[in-house]
């Protein structure tokens, strides 16, 4: 009887026992602290530094900022992860401050022994290009060189996901949707499997206004969701 209530309670919450770490990048306040967001940090091995942050993009026309949005579609994947029953930490829950570093968004996620992690973004590409891509590390600069395989799985996953709703890779990006790239901090730190992905270009009009959309960002998040509990079950074979 135990048993069987056990295997009723995994098939509700498929994610019981693992833990998420949602990193909603940029912060709202980081345009306006220079100082703060300018100063080098470790971001990789071999000394490699690079600034703290930066204040993201925006769309042309100033009504949507990627901090903004990026937090938007964070707490709504944290909503879908937890009610699959995974254990979600979150880079920030407003958008309001500074930061953090990006060696410091590494770290959150490498304290929580998260089982994977994902970045949140969206581009501030040239005005005729549009479409998603997924970052995955490189071994160049990462102190985990165990996690860069991982990672690539969990990106293509993500691209996958993407795809299935509907989306279009970036044109203006090579790699068909999915980038290999050694000078993201956030990345090269990260100590478990990590990808980066930016959910489509805010300096593309046509792109913009879709992105504000609700539902939109509400079928973005449910494609992550689907990309991650793909990849944990993926990990547990």
């Amino acid at each position: 009887m135990i048993a069987e209530s056990l295997a009723v309670f995994a098939a509700a919450l498929p994610l019981a026992g693992t833990t998420v770490y949602v990193d909603a990048g940029h912060n709202g306040a980081n345009g306006a602290n220079p100082a703060a967001i300018n100063r080098p940090v470790p971001a990789g091995t071999g000394g490699f530094r690079k600034a703290c942050d930066t204040a993201g993009a925006q769309t042309n026309d100033g009504r949507l900022t990627e901090s903004a949005f990026a937090l938007d579609v964070a707490l709504r994947l944290q909503r879908r992860l937890q009610q699959a029953g995974a254990r979600v930490v979150m880079t920030r829950r407003t958008n309001d401050g500074v930061g953090p570093c990006v060696d410091e968004r590494a770290a959150i996620g490498n304290r929580a022994r998260a089982d994977i992690a994902l970045s949140i973004h969206a581009d501030g590409g040239p005005t005729g290009g549009s479409g998603f891509h997924v970052v995955a590390p490189a071994r160049d600069h990462a102190v985990a060189p165990a996690i860069v395989g991982p990672s690539l799985s969990f990106a293509r996953s993500l691209r996958a996901r993407l795809r299935a709703i509907g989306l279009r890779p970036a044109g203006y990006i090579g790699g068909d949707g999915l980038v290999v790239r050694n000078d993201l901090g956030g990345l090269n730190l990260s100590r478990v499997p990590k990808a980066f992905v930016e959910l489509g270009n805010m300096r593309n009009a046509r792109e913009a206004a879709l992105l504000e959309r609700a539902a939109h960002r509400d079928r973005l998040a449910l494609a992550l969701a689907r990309a991650i509990r793909r990849t944990l079950r993926a990990q547990k074979r």
